[in-house]
């Protein structure tokens, strides 16, 4: 029987300061006398679809850095009993053996938790955006679907509505805790052996692989486990969890490094003869202004300064950018400007691209309005040899932001291209320092240098003659 508060206080008064301290780390969630208990016990007074929840106490006690909450029953002495048992218990034997005995039904739960309830309680307590959430979990679906070997192709893999399809159905059922990381291992390196250790298409795989294993493993990522953990307190996890312990495959950052495979003035020259409509706009906004895919299809009118040639990229009620740093104002070259407001003249609804598909507020999946757009652009851009390439419109971003790195440094492309940081713009981009020069350079531009010379050479030579300027004399042998 453990001692009183009182006796325990009156006790620690006599011992010496380090015996104290020493004493006080201990955890004394449930410590005392029955009438301490009393008081810490805690009353389930949640509604449920407007009706008072069962009469149950309940109390959390901490133990090895974990807490946990227990229900102890509707009586407060017969609680307070309950409550003092389970803590002697889980300090003798440890949190799974005191689940085992005062949580008859965690056994069943920790089996009966699947891959879709996983994701359905994240969706609810975990506090990520809709398709920040979605992406994650199709990539941990696939994991686990390739994991059990759950192929279904065509309409059973997509239904093309919002009804969940067959294939998902399947993948929602399987058990998470049959996802194990050994397994997540094994279909990582099953995944990657698809293609020839030493080639292009390894490195190619190597990345795809960890770039799933990224995104799904976000899903048990601490912020969202402490979300859902603090609102669902007696949801058994696997242990260990999916992920645990997977590590990535080896990545070079030469690997990610853009070389274009394009000359780029001349690719703006073919797109000023051969495109047009929504294509060329596109064309503009991509190579001239650096915007993504997203932020080119849902552009409003009311963010581009047509006078000025400039062109804002802000969230929208439509658009969600990809993060913070997205945010910027972006001068067009004068070519492209006057491109942009030709267009304009002609077009002048919400949004830049026109288009017959509605726009989607709050969207939780990635939706374009322009996809045919994008699609013919494309298909063009692969005739004039950007082959690598499976987003060939990001290419153009890059082409941008290669641009601007070969003639103005890494720090005005990473300003440029809005990215969070400047490691991103080296990882992808190429830096090689020379004399800023235009995609539009003309033989103007140089007559004027040389212009500019001739006037240096003529200042120089009036110093000399007025003695403004000395030049020395050579001793004499």
């Amino acid at each position: 029987m453990k001692k009183s508060l009182e006796n325990e206080t009156t006790r620690q008064s006599q011992k010496s300061g380090q015996e104290v301290g020493k004493n006080s780390a201990a955890p004394t969630t449930t410590h005392g006398s029955l009438a301490r208990l009393k008081q810490r016990i805690q009353r389930n007074t949640r509604k449920y679809y407007g009706a008072d929840a069962a009469p149950q106490y309940l109390i959390r006690i901490q133990c090895r850095r974990h807490r946990e909450w227990f229900e102890l029953g509707a009586d407060l002495d017969a609680a307070a009993k309950l409550a003092r048992e389970i803590d002697q218990h889980l300090r003798l034997h440890g949190w799974d053996a005191t689940r085992k005995k005062f949580k008859p039904a965690f056994e069943s739960e920790l089996c009966d938790l699947t891959v879709g309830g996983y994701i359905a309680i994240v969706a609810q307590h975990g506090q990520l955006h809709p398709m920040t959430l979605n992406g994650y979990a199709a990539l941990f679906r696939r994991i686990a679907a390739s994991i059990r070997g759950i192929t279904l192709t065509g309409t059973d893999k997509y239904t093309g509505g919002r009804k969940p399809s067959k294939w998902r159905q399947m993948v929602d059922k399987i058990l998470l805790n049959t996802i194990t990381p050994e397994r997540v291992v094994e279909w990582r390196d099953a995944y990657v052996a698809r293609r020839p250790a030493g080639t292009e298409a390894r490195v190619r795989v190597e990345h795809t692989a960890n770039s799933f294993i990224r995104n799904a493993r976000s899903l048990f990522a601490k912020r969202v486990l402490k979300r859902v953990l603090t609102k669902c307190p007696n949801l058994a996890l696997p242990d260990p969890l999916p992920f645990a312990g997977v590590e990535l495959l080896s990545e070079r950052e030469s690997d990610f490094f853009y070389i274009s495979e394009v000359d780029a003035k001349q690719l703006i020259e073919d797109a000023f003869k051969e495109l047009s409509g929504n294509q060329i706009i596109i064309f503009i906004l991509a190579i001239g202004a650096g915007m993504r895919r997203n932020e080119i299809d849902k552009l409003p009118w009311s963010h581009v300064d047509l006078p000025s040639g400039t062109v804002t990229v802000a969230p929208t009620k439509y658009s969600r950018l990809k993060s913070d740093s997205s945010v910027g104002k972006i001068q067009l070259e004068p070519r492209f400007a006057e491109k942009l407001r030709e267009h304009a003249a002609e077009n002048r609804g919400e949004f830049v691209l026109p288009s017959v598909v509605p726009a989607r507020q709050d969207s939780p999946l990635r939706h374009y309005r322009c996809m045919k757009d994008f699609t013919a652009l494309c298909a063009w851009l692969k005739t004039k040899g950007i082959t690598r390439s499976v987003n060939r419109i990001h290419t153009l971003r890059k082409e941008f932001g290669s641009h601007i790195a070969q003639r103005r440094g890494i720090f005005a492309a990473s300003s440029g291209l809005r990215h969070s940081t400047i490691g991103v713009t080296r990882k992808f981009y190429v830096s090689s320092k020379i004399d800023p020069t235009s995609f539009f350079a003309t033989e103007t531009a140089t007559a004027a240098a040389a212009q500019d010379a001739t006037k240096l050479v003529e200042l120089l030579q009036k110093a000399l003659e007025q003695g403004a300027i000395k030049l020395p004399v050579a001793p004499a042998a």
